[in-house]
């Protein structure tokens, strides 16, 4: 019995060594699709290490700094008056505006201006795909607002408001999981 025991383990891991070399095979014989319509392959190299939270964060805040010296004398002037292509909240005031760009968007979903405006610092172009989302998150938001969080008399806070950070958490793409705590949950306080 043992021995048939031993030797079917045996059979079956050759079976599964043989299927996996042939498999390995096909993959080494596969071609990317680029290649196949005569595009150049792409380089083959170490990927890009995306920037640490903290990274990311002073590079940010380096960035709105920059952006905010340009603004001197006009900081309490309409977004839509400073700004090209502000579609939505045109008329807060250009300071006010930046900051809830950097504080509801990049720290809100993790990400640096590029996250949703072109690397060339042309923030009216609607070329990203990141920005015409958010401007339909924003959108959804406000609907959120409006039709169902305005709607709940027993909240605690007087005027409640959806932000990105209550999905997104400080990440681009949204988790269906959640880690388990290791220590208690904190309670908020009542008062």
């Amino acid at each position: 019995m043992r021995s048939w025991v031993v030797m079917s383990v045996a059979l079956l891991g050759s079976a599964v060594a043989c299927a996996r070399s042939a498999q390995e095979g096909a993959v080494q014989e596969a071609r990317p699709i680029a290649s196949a319509q005569g595009a150049a392959p792409r380089p083959q190299g170490p990927r890009r290490v995306p920037p640490t939270p903290m990274k990311l964060d002073t590079l940010r805040r380096e960035a709105v700094a920059e952006l905010m010296a340009t603004l001197v004398g006009r900081e309490n002037e309409p977004a839509g008056t400073v700004f090209k292509n502000v579609k939505l909240h045109k008329t807060m005031p250009a300071k006010e505006f930046v900051t809830m760009m950097d504080e509801q968007f990049g720290r809100g979903l993790g990400v640096n201006c590029t996250g949703c405006h072109m690397d060339n610092k042309d923030y009216a172009s609607d070329a990203r795909k990141d920005k015409i989302i958010a401007l339909q998150m924003v959108k959804m938001q406000r609907d959120i607002d409006a039709k169902y969080i305005a709607k709940v008399k027993e909240l605690d806070d007087p005027r409640p408001k959806t932000t990105c950070v209550m999905c997104h958490r400080g990440a681009g793409h949204l988790t269906t999981e959640m880690d388990v705590p290791t220590a208690p949950v904190p309670q908020r306080k009542r008062g």
